[in-house]
């Protein structure tokens, strides 16, 4: 057995899952036990772990990027505000209606804090500005339970996004858009949705160093995937779009949520975006790839915008530069 695979199996037997919480399973989830979550999710720590994975380069890459940024990232779930009582923020899950609705559905999480709920809400105000119809199911805070087993996942960094949209599919949508709560449209959505209708899914591609990435973390998606993720493209989670209705997304989601069970694929720091490129690259057959390159632009927009005002430069630059949406500043 190759020293990388043998290193592999013992790395899930030793470690397990870094992330798990011991939290029985359970479709509905109270107060209580969100606070009971949160505070499983405080007393975990990765960094441990990820010391020990950092160092071991064994001759696959000449840098990585600086540990901290390792260790912003995957810390990251577990110290993320789900429910703070003693300042009145509680879990916040809806699903809105955008104008005259209908069979379309964009799907959005944010943590509690100051800004990302903001975010969150003027994305949606700026859907029906722009005439968007259909629906947005969010969550502010909380966690996403689909099954009733993902909450002792949690602190699985940024695994939420795919549960989230398996939330919306048991909520009677197949046509989903997960969208992040920093973008803010400059046209109607609208045509992505007919996109998916056409093509059954779409992703954003961008490109990312290996650098952002650990050998291990490398090699132990790959021994799942079987995908050589250095020729894969990089799958960019701003906006991912699929048709639920259709029979291979049943693999598709059991695949990741095997990922997520075993939480050693998730050690980088693009965690949900390395796993969910090598599935895009295992189903490429169901990925065309993406023909608009003006959905989202590459750099952030500096200003947060609420509205379309149309005396926002950051209005105009987006009209003129075509983009469908902004990101704004996070």
């Amino acid at each position: 057995m190759p020293f990388f695979v043998l290193h592999l199996v013992t790395l899930f037997a030793v470690y397990q899952n870094p992330f798990e919480i011991s939290f029985e399973d359970k479709k509905e989830l109270s107060h209580r036990d969100v606070t009971e979550i949160q505070d499983l999710l405080r007393k975990k720590d990765a960094t441990k772990i990820l010391k020990e994975l950092y160092t071991q380069k064994m001759g696959v890459f000449d840098e990585l990027k600086p540990f901290r940024e390792f260790e912003g990232r995957i810390n990251r779930c577990l110290k993320q505000v789900l429910i703070d009582p003693q300042r009145g923020l509680f879990p916040e899950v809806e699903l809105v209606k955008i104008n005259e609705g209908g069979s379309h559905c964009f799907v959005v999480a944010a943590p509690l804090g100051p800004k990302y709920p903001q975010l969150l809400k003027s994305l949606i105000e700026g859907l029906k500005e722009i005439g968007f119809n259909g629906y947005l199911y969010y969550r502010i805070g909380g966690v996403p339970n689909p099954t009733g087993r993902e909450a002792k996942w949690a602190g699985v960094p940024y695994s939420f996004k795919i549960f989230m949209m398996m939330e919306a599919h048991n909520r009677g949508f197949t046509k989903l858009i997960w969208l992040d709560s920093a973008l803010f449209p400059f046209k109607n959505p609208s045509a992505l949705f007919e996109r998916l209708e056409n093509e059954g899914s779409f992703v954003l591609h961008r490109t990312h160093p290996k650098s952002s990435i650990l050998p291990c973390t490398l090699a132990s998606i790959e021994n799942l995937t079987h995908v050589d993720l250095t020729q894969a493209p990089h799958v960019r989670m701003w906006i991912f779009g699929l048709d639920t209705s259709a029979d291979w997304v049943k693999s598709f989601f059991f695949d990741y949520t095997e990922m997520v069970r075993l939480g050693v694929p998730f050690f980088s720091c693009y965690p949900e975006e390395y796993v969910l490129s090598a599935l895009v690259k295992k189903y490429e057959n169901y990925f065309p790839s993406l023909k608009d390159p003006k959905l989202v632009p590459k750099f952030g927009y500096g200003k947060i915008i609420k509205t379309h005002d149309g005396d926002c430069e950051n209005f105009w630059r987006a009209r003129k530069e075509g983009y469908m949406f902004v990101v704004r500043e996070h």
